[in-house]
């Protein structure tokens, strides 16, 4: 999303257009969106200035997402409601306001190329801009070149560490660069990144899980340590701790059964890196005995909420009886 609304930002600088000209209507509903309205908006001119550039912009336009296929047709309101809204959309669009920028933006979704209102648009003027999830490498060089770009060094475990930290996610990496700005430092360690930026949830569950199925007992109880400070209760850690294993376990037992990496990420609808990363992790490690592990949490769960056990003491013997 962070890089989606910078490019926004972006492009509503190269049009010189003011924040204070700027239009937005939630398409998501299309009960209450009322597309009329928003091509009005578009012929509308300032009062106060005439010649003012503005924007409209039309969020999650719900005419642009893939329909579920639920193999019922269309009703007789609804084509109708399309057949307007591509009448509508046509006329404007062949005599558009030279002042305005209309803006279609997909947030949560792909827009679906084969709408009629897709196919409508790139007939005409239309800028497409698409954004991808970055490849951890991709996200690695966008890192690196904003590091660069705000003229800071990082060593190279500090840098190893921020990556960690901020797990792929450009707004948590974002967020990072502003505290690093206020830290008022060029130069930065280990030790700094890990005062200035917050570990983050993905990231400690991935520790302690990784720990534990290595039997590193330490670690698996330093990142439980970590996870407390950022304020997790055992049941949380227990539930997220069992997500992880429930994956592994489900890797290696297609494993097993003689499935390739790309088979298993095929068939578990998982990317082919993490299904590698996470044979690496468990390759000691029989299903079986990751199936064992589910059931004990399984039961230590069921025990926590009929309170026979204390989740405190629940979790720390079964990570001290499995971990070590």
């Amino acid at each position: 999303m962070f890089r989606q609304e910078e490019r926004l930002a972006t492009i509503l600088k190269e049009f010189s257009i003011d924040k204070d000209y700027v239009t937005t209507f939630d398409a998501s509903n299309a009960k209450t969106f009322r597309f009329d309205e928003a091509l009005m908006a578009c012929d509308t001119f300032s009062l106060f200035d005439g010649a003012a550039k503005k924007a409209v912009i039309i969020k999650e336009p719900h005419f642009l997402r893939a329909s579920a296929k639920t193999g019922k047709k269309e009703t007789d309101k609804q084509e109708q409601e399309k057949d307007q809204r591509l009448k509508s959309l046509e006329a404007y669009l062949k005599n558009p306001n030279p002042n305005t920028l209309l803006v279609f933006y997909c947030h949560t979704f792909s827009a679906d190329t084969r709408k009629k209102e897709y196919k409508l648009l790139t007939t005409y003027d239309t800028r497409v801009i698409k954004f991808e999830l970055m490849k951890p490498w991709e996200f690695e060089k966008y890192v690196d070149d904003k590091l660069k770009e705000h003229k800071y060094k990082l060593t190279r475990e500090a840098r190893i560490e921020l990556l960690e930290r901020v797990s792929n996610d450009t707004l948590k990496f974002h967020n990072a660069l502003v505290k690093i700005d206020l830290y008022g430092k060029r130069e930065l360690n280990l030790e700094d990144v890990m005062h200035i930026v917050p570990m983050n949830a993905d990231l400690n569950i991935f520790r302690m899980s990784n720990a534990f199925v290595a039997h590193d007992l330490s670690s698996t109880l330093l990142a439980v340590d970590e996870m407390l400070q950022a304020r997790y209760d055992y049941v949380a850690m227990i539930a997220m701790l069992a997500s992880k294993l429930r994956s592994l376990y489900n890797i290696k037992k297609l494993y097993e059964r003689g499935l390739s990496d790309s088979m298993i990420a095929t068939r578990l609808h998982a990317d082919d890196l993490a299904v590698k990363k996470g044979l690496e992790s468990c390759y000691h490690l029989q299903s079986k005995t990751l199936l064992r592990y589910l059931e004990e949490l399984a039961t230590l769960e069921q025990g926590i909420k009929a309170g026979r056990i204390e989740p405190k003491n629940g979790f720390e013997q079964f990570l001290l009886k499995n971990g070590s």
